[in-house]
């Protein structure tokens, strides 16, 4: 892009009007008597200390033989260059720009993430803390993979501060070291130890004994993210889950999905790795697709048995006992694959209950 030229000198619009009375041969008395002003009054446009209203300019370029729109512009220009050369070259309101460009900053301080203040300097700070960057310009150092409703667009500032939000939190938090074959084992058999919403709080639990922390964090507004699997800088795998939907077998599966990323390796050393792998017709293709195939299968066979049509809670119930699950995940595949997600949606156990939530 080319760039912007400035003026090397911007002059007030008297100087264009001395000019024309140059060429006129006109003195500024006989001009004042041709406007109908007081000469004080012309002489003060002329020198610059008195500004051009409408009613002058009107005057002036009907003198001239000019619009008055002219004279108005000169006159918006040099102001405009005034205010401009009296202004540092980064202001108060580039920077507040700039930070809510970056994260949802009105949000991040009802949540208590920044200190409820305007003052520009300690948002900053608190802001350069959150997402553990030295500037504002630069993206956090943490490698991600995420499940997230918007996977062809880039993060969002809402995203980029609940991520670097689950890192924070996720550092307060003491692990054993991570076990990959403990993870494995859990991830086979997670289902099977939920026999209702109630053993969710053991999750936290059964992660930590196969050291991974995992930190539950409400979404913010518009951030469309059910979860995300990222390491701390000492290696700790760190999974977040907003429980954005609040119910049982929709979290079950992102904790799986995420728990899939990690052991297939699907979380690169460096940068933030987003699965943004969509077709043509807009199906899951990629790490984001063989994650999911992953996680589904550790809930129920690919080849599962389901009720025909439309059933009750009484006939999912024995499918829910042959394969050992809590009827919310058969219910949960029957609404996907039929689409049809109304169906015992009540009999869907909620999350936030159950779990320590943070905020």
């Amino acid at each position: 892009m080319a760039e912007a030229l400035t003026a090397a000198e911007v002059f007030s619009p008297g100087e264009y009007i001395r000019d024309e009375l140059s060429a006129r041969g006109w003195t500024e008395k006989e001009f004042a008597g041709i406007l109908g002003r007081p000469v004080q009054a012309v002489s003060e446009i002329l020198n610059g200390r008195k500004q051009i209203v409408p009613e002058t300019a009107v005057a002036i370029g009907e003198a001239f033989g000019t619009s008055a729109e002219v004279w108005m512009n000169l006159q918006s220009s040099f102001n405009l260059h005034l205010a401009k050369s009296n202004r540092p070259a980064v202001t108060d309101v580039h920077r507040r720009s700039r930070l809510r460009s970056r994260v949802p900053v009105a949000e991040l301080r009802r949540r208590g993430w920044l200190p409820d203040t305007d003052d520009i300097d300690a948002l900053e700070s608190a802001t350069l803390r959150l997402l553990g960057v030295d500037d504002l310009g630069a993206q956090p150092s943490y490698a991600i993979a995420a499940r997230r409703s918007n996977e062809d667009a880039e993060l969002t500032p809402q995203q980029v501060a609940w991520l670097a939000r689950v890192k924070r939190l996720g550092e307060t938090k003491n692990v054993p070291s991570y076990d990959s074959e403990a993870t494995s084992a859990l991830a086979n058999d997670l289902v099977h130890r939920l026999h209702g919403p109630t053993e969710l709080s053991d999750v936290a639990n059964w992660l930590a004994a196969c050291g991974i922390v995992l930190v539950n964090l409400l979404p913010l507004k518009s951030s469309k993210m059910d979860g995300a699997t990222m390491f701390l800088d000492n290696g700790t795998p760190v999974i977040g889950l907003s429980s954005r939907h609040d119910r049982m077998d929709g979290y079950v599966f992102t904790l799986l999905h995420e728990m899939a990323h990690l052991l297939l390796g699907h979380i690169d050393e460096f940068g933030i790795t987003i699965d943004e792998d969509i077709d043509s017709q807009g199906e899951l293709t990629g790490r984001e697709r063989e994650a999911n195939d992953v996680a589904a299968s550790w809930i129920l066979p690919a080849d599962a048995l389901l009720p025909p049509g439309r059933p009750t809670l009484g006939a999912i119930i024995p499918y829910a006992g042959r394969y050992r699950v809590h009827p919310c995940f058969i219910i949960g595949r029957i609404q996907r694959e039929r689409k049809d997600w109304s169906l015992l949606r009540r009999q869907i156990p909620r999350v936030r209950p159950f779990v320590t939530v943070e905020r």
